[in-house]
């Protein structure tokens, strides 16, 4: 090092505490349950047992708390997504891929977050924003990426990965974020399914190469 250099260490990531997470398991339930505009900071730290005064040393606002906990929503979902094994080719790898996305949200638990976040766009349009960027942006990504895998062993030919991933998951998933967020009533598993193979059907058909299957 240089004379003068200042030494940066890298930020640790922000590990809660049993009290942290307590509070954050509570205020969850609470949005889930009451929304976020009906939720009370007195509610949360009733149902956490904890003090108002340390429900504010931890969380100073109650859009705070909510940022913190889309957040590792989104965290937590990016996490879990499968890594697609494009040693089975890229039309069972991406099938799997995407049957992940459509039977996460005909899964309520999995859903319930996402229209609590989308019930408030219009009087908290900041955290839909941070969910989007939190979560929809990580997923394309993540998608992007794996496309440029599929790419790279000569499975799918496209220009933009990034499109290519916008495509991918509108055509398999079709409807279903729209219905969640709006709480309309799902089409059957079965139907879904269908409209998940005709999708990717239609995606292989315009990225697909001779070796996809």
């Amino acid at each position: 090092m240089t004379e003068g250099a200042e030494a940066t260490e890298p930020c640790a990531e922000h590990v809660p505490n049993r009290k942290e997470c307590q509070i954050l398991s509570a205020a969850r339930t609470q949005f889930l349950e009451q929304g976020f505009a009906d939720t009370s900071m007195d509610a949360i730290a009733r149902a956490a047992g904890v003090s108002k005064a340390t429900l504010y040393a931890y969380f100073p606002s109650k859009e705070a708390l909510f940022r913190n906990l889309i957040e590792i929503e989104c965290g937590e979902k990016c996490a879990a997504v499968p890594t697609p094994d494009f040693d089975l080719g890229a039309e069972q790898a991406l099938r799997e891929l995407c049957g992940y996305f459509v039977a996460r949200f005909l899964t309520k638990e999995w859903s319930a977050f996402f229209q609590a976040v989308s019930s408030e766009r219009w009087r908290y349009p900041e955290l839909c924003h941070l969910y989007f960027n939190s979560g929809k942006k990580n997923v394309l990504d993540f998608v992007a990426a794996s496309l440029d895998e599929a790419k790279a062993r000569g499975l799918l030919d496209f220009d933009d990965a990034n499109m290519a991933a916008e495509q991918l998951l509108h055509l398999t998933v079709s409807d279903l974020p729209m219905r969640v967020a709006l709480g309309l009533e799902l089409r059957s598993e079965a139907e879904y399914e269908r409209v998940m193979e005709s999708g990717l059907a239609v995606f292989l058909k315009a990225y697909g190469t001779a070796s996809s299957v």
